[in-house]
């Protein structure tokens, strides 16, 4: 489940788990109905995780005496599994949408957050006051909530999905040890084998390499340079941060003008992107492989992809707790 959280660059997020375990008799597969109702449950439950450890470590450093935090931008509430899943599973552009939510690109997006030098002052498009405080009173800060200076997410061998990562210290690894109990590389093991963080070699499968291939040769013919759909996204991406620039720090045009600028660049390339899909038939691969591959894995770990859900409420509880007492 490559990249599996879009566009949710979420603190303490582990690698991608990218083994299949091996069973010399498999056990019957769940079924589809079933896979994709737990595994949504699972992966909104790994983000309220996330959140709640989020929550914790900001608690911490404001014991520690820093009041001001970086301003932080809520992820919008996923509307279902496709949603949850992202662009390299479900890729289709819907083009019966606004030209903004076609491929989530717009430019007056607080997530775009430009710096410019100007002399020897910084220019933000989203000023904040954590900006505005003197840098070293920005190092400490950090410092704080992930360890000194140098220190770097810790790697640890998972005893079933192989390698992931977690805080190397700070307030952050003090909420890892309190939400879990002091087992934290446990629960990403388990997060793991429920499919919530990690998954399956899935879009290394033929199938999804070959229709890939003919998707990017499809939009080359049309004058795209794209070897996967979600680098369309990235590209339309970064040109709402130029037209950001444009608009907010060089002043040579308005929202107006840049939102319409964008939406043209959009409307042209989601027509060129739901052609070819339609001509490739991608998405339809990239789902039919996906499950295939997921339902196969978490039919070999029922017991941990069943009772993933609750073991992140028992988190999300002492998490609850935690802002309570008002310490960890």
């Amino acid at each position: 489940m490559s990249d599996l959280l879009k566009g949710r660059a979420a603190l303490g997020v582990p690698a991608l788990l990218l083994l299949l375990a091996a069973c010399a008799e498999p056990p019957e597969p769940i079924d589809r109905a079933t896979a994709e109702a737990v595994l949504a449950d699972n992966l909104a439950s790994a983000d309220q995780v996330e959140q709640a450890l989020h929550r914790v470590a900001l608690l911490c450093v404001e014991n520690q005496g820093f009041t001001v935090h970086p301003s932080q931008t809520e992820p919008e509430e996923s509307t279902g599994i496709a949603d949850l899943l992202g662009y390299e599973v479900y890729s289709e552009p819907d083009l019966s949408l606004p030209p903004e939510e076609i491929y989530g690109a717009k430019v007056d997006d607080p997530v775009i957050t430009l710096v410019y030098g100007n002399g020897d002052e910084d220019v933000y498009t989203e000023p904040d006051p954590f900006t505005q405080l003197p840098q070293a009173d920005q190092d400490a800060y950090f410092a704080a909530l992930y360890g000194p200076p140098g220190m770097e997410a810790e790697t640890v061998m998972l005893p079933d999905v192989g390698e992931s990562q977690r805080a190397g210290g700070g307030c952050m690894r003090e909420a890892e040890d309190a939400l879990s109990e002091g087992a934290y590389p446990d629960y990403l093991n388990h997060a793991g084998l429920a499919g919530a963080r990690g998954g399956t070699d899935w879009d290394a499968d033929e199938r999804v390499v070959e229709a890939r291939a003919a998707w990017a040769d499809c939009m080359g013919a049309l004058g795209h340079d794209y070897e996967t759909p979600l680098q369309v996204r990235m590209d339309l991406f970064n040109r709402a941060g130029d037209l950001k620039a444009a608009w907010q720090i060089d002043g040579t045009m308005d929202l107006e003008e840049a939102e319409a600028a964008l939406a043209e660049e959009v409307l042209a390339t989601a027509g060129d992107d739901a052609s070819c899909h339609a001509e490739t038939g991608l998405q339809d691969v990239q789902v039919e492989v996906f499950w295939e591959y997921l339902i196969a894995y978490v039919s070999g770990h029922e017991e941990a992809f069943y009772s993933f859900h609750e073991r992140a409420v028992d988190m999300e509880a002492r998490a609850q707790e935690v802002l309570a007492d008002g310490t960890l």
